[in-house]
């Protein structure tokens, strides 16, 4: 019965991703197609490419292996969150932080708000 459940969420890894990464295509045509600036249609979808990229990453390495141990609790997802943060602050170009900076205001702030919002979207 172990292999079935392991197969079993391997399968259902396999299909989130795959439906994430389609939502993310979708979601990168709708912005660059509402923005009208190719500079800033540029910088939001690198933008979402990251923060999506890291909270798979997270996910698949960190949350997953936590829920399977009944271990996740809300100190494990406080940890999630900086760990995609750090991800995603590791990966952004000093042009990226700016266009954040200008536009959003607060980078952490604003960051943790889409990380959160990426989160929801995995889990429906």
């Amino acid at each position: 019965m172990t292999d079935f459940w392991a197969v079993f969420w391997s399968v259902v890894g396999t299909a989130l991703t795959a439906l994430v990464s389609w939502l993310t295509i979708l979601l990168t045509n709708f912005i660059n197609g509402k923005i009208k600036d190719k500079k800033m249609a540029s910088h939001a979808t690198q933008l979402l490419m990251i923060v999506m990229n890291a909270v798979q990453c997270v996910t698949q390495t960190y949350v997953d292996t936590l829920k399977k141990q009944g271990k996740f609790d809300a100190k494990a997802a406080e940890e999630a969150n900086g760990k995609a943060l750090a991800i995603i602050m590791s990966q952004m170009t000093p042009d990226l932080i700016k266009y954040v900076e200008d536009n959003f205001g607060d980078l952490k702030e604003y960051l943790k708000t889409l990380i959160e919002s990426t989160v929801y979207q995995l889990k429906k």
